[in-house]
């Protein structure tokens, strides 16, 4: 066999690229908040709707309540969010934190990741209760 053929199979950063769309990273973000009990729906800001053309062209991707921005070594991801009201505000913001990082390590081999939790409201719980496991039922 020549060489050639043999470094196709092998595996490794200095054998080849591979590209994340950051819409991926937004996907992986965006299920992690759906699943974390508490939360209760991203924030959708204002200005993220007249901003979003103007930053896409400088290389941040955003969704309603999440922006990703690309830094020197490492990617930044800003989520706003809505809580529902008796939370522990800061446990949960370091369990957003954990869980994003965890999920895009494991699913996209993402190590150098910063996320920023931003609680932009608190919700009444009089609409909706928070089950012990985790899911909302309505009353």
């Amino acid at each position: 066999m020549d060489t050639e053929s043999n470094t196709k199979f092998q595996y490794g950063l200095d054998m080849a690229t591979v590209e994340i769309a950051d819409s991926v990273v937004l996907e992986v973000a965006t299920k992690v908040v759906q699943n974390v009990p508490g939360v209760h729906a991203l924030s959708p800001r204002f200005y993220d709707e007249i901003v979003d053309g103007i930053v896409n062209r400088f290389g941040q991707k955003t969704l309603p309540g999440i922006n990703i921005k690309h830094r020197k070594g490492f990617l930044e991801i800003n989520l706003y969010v809505r809580v529902y009201y008796g939370q522990n505000i800061v446990a949960l913001a370091e369990l957003l934190q954990q869980e994003i990082r965890e999920n895009l390590k494991n699913m996209l081999d993402l190590y150098n990741v910063k996320v920023d939790v931003h609680i932009e409201g608190v919700e009444p719980i009089n609409t909706k209760e928070i089950s012990s496991n985790g899911s909302n039922k309505t009353e």
